[in-house]
């Protein structure tokens, strides 16, 4: 199956973002059965942006408009965290956790305010993530993903966005370098576990500030 476009992210894509958030999230394989509650990882992950106002995306579609990948994130990771903690999470955790033997740092992960406040943050006010299908990998389109979000950025006047990605993942750090963005040396102490965060500007060429000497 081969995906011939993409475009923006829509409300009624939810239910296609939710599935692709299970069938990659287990490093990017399927992680369905790993919870027993199925749906968990996306209200973590993925169906959060669709409902805020910051919410930004595009998605990968087939010839037949399947949609087989996304790119989602926030213009504002700020308000998107305190939302987030205050209102998305509640509403929705009483009952994931009460049907649910999922991780519980997992769960608690998803609550802490702390989580998505690297402090790069003012700099680079805008996250995002990319999960696509084995379908449509391999095929240039998560660099066709991450300049049409650009893109979108640009137009809304945000100056930068930042992702963070495990130490361990050489393909997605060397994908993202790739495509622009820049290792945040001064927050490597800001995120959970094994992780990098990258950030690239949006008015302007990708910037330098912060990056891993290789000498």
């Amino acid at each position: 199956m081969t995906a011939l476009g993409i475009r923006a992210l829509e409300p009624r894509d939810r239910a296609a973002v939710a599935r692709i958030c299970l069938l990659t999230g287990r490093g990017g394989d399927d992680a369905t059965g790993e919870y027993v509650d199925d749906e968990v990882l996306a209200d973590v992950y993925a169906t959060p942006y669709v409902e805020h106002e910051t919410g930004f995306g595009v998605v990968a579609v087939d010839d037949t408009g399947r949609v087989e990948g996304y790119l989602l994130g926030t213009t504002d990771t700020v308000a998107f965290s305190r939302w987030f903690v205050e209102e998305w999470w509640p509403s929705v955790s009483t009952a994931r956790v009460a049907r649910t033997a999922a991780d519980p740092s997992l769960l608690s992960a998803a609550a802490d305010p702390e989580r998505m406040l690297v402090s790069c943050v003012e700099e680079f006010p805008a996250h995002l993530h990319i999960d696509l299908l084995e379908s449509v990998r391999g095929a240039g389109m998560g660099r066709r993903l991450v300049e049409a979000a650009a893109e979108q950025l640009r137009e809304r006047g945000v100056p930068g966005v930042h992702l963070v990605v495990g130490e361990s993942n050489a393909s997605a750090i060397a994908f993202y370098r790739r495509t622009g963005f820049t290792e945040m040396i001064e927050d490597r102490g800001t995120v959970p576990g094994e992780s990098i965060v990258f950030a690239r500007r949006i008015e302007d060429q990708p910037s330098r500030v912060g990056r891993r000497s290789n000498q």
